[in-house]
């Protein structure tokens, strides 16, 4: 793997490449994105990601893991993607923490209306609980059946709000947080101005079709500007890191 940007052209290694500072941001935990997409928009093919990658993703996947202290997610994605607990192995621990993360990541579910499966793999296993961010509203008895397999965090009404949630999984000890989507839940964040980094794989690749966008949302927001401060190249694939103008890390 090579990286083009900053000059000058050199090898790297992944997890170098996405060593950096990222503080606390204002009382919540610094937050990064990392979503792949083809060269013409795609993010899925037959529903998933997985036809999109290549052994240098899964590279930069796990390198990018490994700085973050919660992994957020949608429950759509987590039923699509068939999202498990997080790698404990001896070396992913020492991967961690070199990076200055908590030695195993753990999940944060978004859902309002948790119905998700509870049989799904993610909350298989009692010793790696996930959490699952929810509102003030959620039905109190499915509350009680999903505080049976997870940590339950409410904040918001209607629907989850994610700046509050973020303050409490600060309050938890978590000092990055890292989002892998869905689009609605990227777009919730960029909406409330919440990424601070956001990390794009793009695949030589494409496969026209509806997928949808990186992010979305249910209307426009004013554009937030972020600098590109990364470029990193294999296999002709690009890895593009962008931090919002303003917030150094």
């Amino acid at each position: 793997m090579h990286r083009v940007l900053p000059a000058p052209i050199v090898e790297v290694d992944a997890d170098e490449a996405y060593r950096a500072e990222r503080p606390v941001r204002s009382g919540r935990p610094w937050v990064l994105a990392n979503m792949i997409s083809t060269f013409d928009g795609a993010i899925e093919v037959d529903g998933v990601s997985g036809p999109l990658g290549s052994a240098g993703d899964k590279e930069v996947f796990g390198a990018i893991r490994s700085v973050a202290d919660v992994i957020l997610v949608g429950a759509a994605t987590v039923v699509a993607e068939e999202y498990s607990a997080p790698s404990t192995s001896v070396s992913m621990r020492a991967r961690r923490l070199a990076q200055g993360a908590w030695p195993v990541a753990r999940v944060a579910v978004v859902s309002a209306s948790l119905t998700f499966d509870l049989g799904l793999p993610l909350f298989d296993r009692p010793d790696q609980r996930p959490i699952v961010l929810t509102t003030e509203n959620a039905d109190p008895d499915r509350v009680a059946e999903v505080q049976e397999r997870a940590d339950v965090v409410r904040a918001g009404t209607e629907r989850v709000n994610l700046g509050a949630a973020l303050a409490q999984l600060g309050n938890l000890g978590a000092r990055v947080v890292l989002s892998e989507g869905g689009p609605r839940l990227n777009g919730q964040l960029l909406a409330g101005d919440l990424i601070d980094e956001f990390c794009l794989s793009v695949a030589p690749v494409g496969v026209a079709g509806d997928s949808s966008r990186i992010a979305r949302g249910t209307s426009a927001v004013e554009p937030h500007e972020f600098d590109l401060v990364q470029v990193l190249t294999e296999d002709h694939y690009l890895f593009l890191r962008y931090l919002r103008r303003g917030r150094l890390g």
